[in-house]
């Protein structure tokens, strides 16, 4: 495999939304010509029917998705997912996104020092938090929590968590570093 597929491929792994040909030429370093091979090569790739994944081109960009054929079993693995018990890295994700939100991914991997692409996938999943378009950034997204979990919760607006203003600040703090 060319490196610049390889580039690419972990790119695209990395990233859960699609990417345009510009931007992934910027981020891998390469001319947008030789992106457009290396993405063509890595399509036939996956045409293969050894493979799970395949690459999905359209308007928005380019990004890696499973196998329509392979439904059945990430369906069932939705299903069981819903019905275990928050994990740990969940549960610390939800803090951070109820105390502190909006908040981008970024920032909140910053936080937490750790990738929090499938936690998250996890709570929208649920139910429990909520994507919404980031005010100032086009390509983005902000997390915050959903009705249903503050309901759960027992309260009626997030100002209500236990220590609540003590959060406020520390975000103010971060977001001003």
């Amino acid at each position: 495999m060319d490196n610049t597929e390889q580039k690419i491929e972990a790119v695209l792994f990395a990233i859960e939304d699609p990417v345009s040909l510009k931007k992934l030429a910027s981020i891998v370093h390469e001319k947008e010509e030789k992106v457009s091979e290396a993405v063509e090569s890595l399509k036939q790739k996956y045409a293969s029917e050894k493979s799970g994944i395949h690459l999905v081109s359209h308007d928005s960009g380019i990004q890696l998705a499973t196998k329509p054929e392979l439904s059945p079993i990430l369906e069932e693995l939705v299903k069981t997912e819903i019905h275990e018990s928050l994990t740990p890295a969940a549960l610390e994700t939800l803090s951070l996104i109820s105390y502190l939100s909006p908040i981008s991914k970024s920032s909140l991997e910053y936080i937490r020092g750790v990738n929090s692409s499938f936690t998250l996938r996890n709570l929208l999943i649920r139910g429990l938090i909520e994507r919404i378009p980031h005010p100032k950034k086009t390509n983005a997204y902000l997390y915050r929590p959903t009705a249903d979990l503050i309901r759960h919760l027992g309260i009626s607006d997030k100002n209500e968590l236990p220590e609540f203003d003590k959060y406020q600040k520390l975000k103010e703090e971060i977001e001003n570093e």
